[in-house]
């Protein structure tokens, strides 16, 4: 089932086009995603589906619904969840309150603190620390923790911008493993990623955008070994 639709995107800031014309789909269930250089347009892309930045132009369907010209938090209530390039984890406060903000729309605040301990199986780095301030984590916690709000809001797609910008190769390994665990739980993800290489060996699908426009798409195995992407992104002559 296809849970994400995007037609004919394009993202404007003043007369500058960052996204041009781009066509996406997500099915449920899978990861799918966007990279290519910095600059690429891929950012935009996905703060225009979650309604951060509103399209100058096209279509984006999630699970049937438009929502184009919905803000940012009717979009988030409906089941999509953000998390953003640097994080943006508030380090005056501690763990548990950042995770709280994750969940803000949610009504059923017993069941949020059950979730959160369930959810910290999958972060062992984090877990015993909620009251700790977040201004102690390292970079790579801080992105765990980024993750753990996210997936707080119970989302049924993730958004995830550049997670492993800044990350050591070690760290980097073990966040991508744990969101291949949250793909196979069931979560569908889209995936922005500058690291062509470990984006495409994660996820199902991807599509390659260069100036604002998707230039190759497919099946991520398909990408790895086509020769424009590996000349290009790879340095595999």
């Amino acid at each position: 089932m296809t849970l994400l639709k995007v037609e004919g995107l394009d993202v404007c800031y003043g007369k500058v086009r960052a996204v041009i014309g781009i066509d996406l789909a997500v099915n449920e269930g899978e990861i799918v995603t966007l990279v290519g250089i910095n600059g690429a347009g891929k950012s935009s892309t996905i703060r225009a589906i979650c309604g951060v930045e509103t399209p100058a132009a096209g279509q984006i369907e999630f699970a049937g619904q438009r929502l184009e010209r919905l803000s940012a938090h009717r979009i988030m209530a409906l089941g999509v969840a953000h998390v953003p390039e640097g994080r943006q984890i508030f380090t005056n406060m501690t763990l548990r309150e950042n995770l709280l903000l994750g969940a803000y729309h949610r009504k059923d605040k017993y069941q949020v603190a059950r979730d959160v301990e369930t959810d910290l199986e999958v972060f062992p780095h984090l877990r015993g620390r909620l009251d700790e301030g977040a201004y102690n984590l390292s970079g790579g916690e801080l992105q765990m923790l980024a993750l753990l709000r996210g997936m707080i809001a119970r989302p049924r797609l993730l958004l995830l911008d550049e997670p492993s910008l800044g990350l050591a190769p070690l760290v980097v390994k073990d966040l991508f493993r744990i969101i291949r665990r949250l793909r196979d739980g069931g979560l569908t993800i889209l995936l922005v990623e500058q690291n062509v290489r470990q984006a495409l060996t994660l996820a199902d699908r991807g599509y390659v955008m260069e100036s604002g426009r998707v230039i190759l798409s497919g099946k991520a195995q398909d990408l790895l070994a086509d020769d424009r992407v590996t000349r290009t992104y790879l340095g595999i002559n």
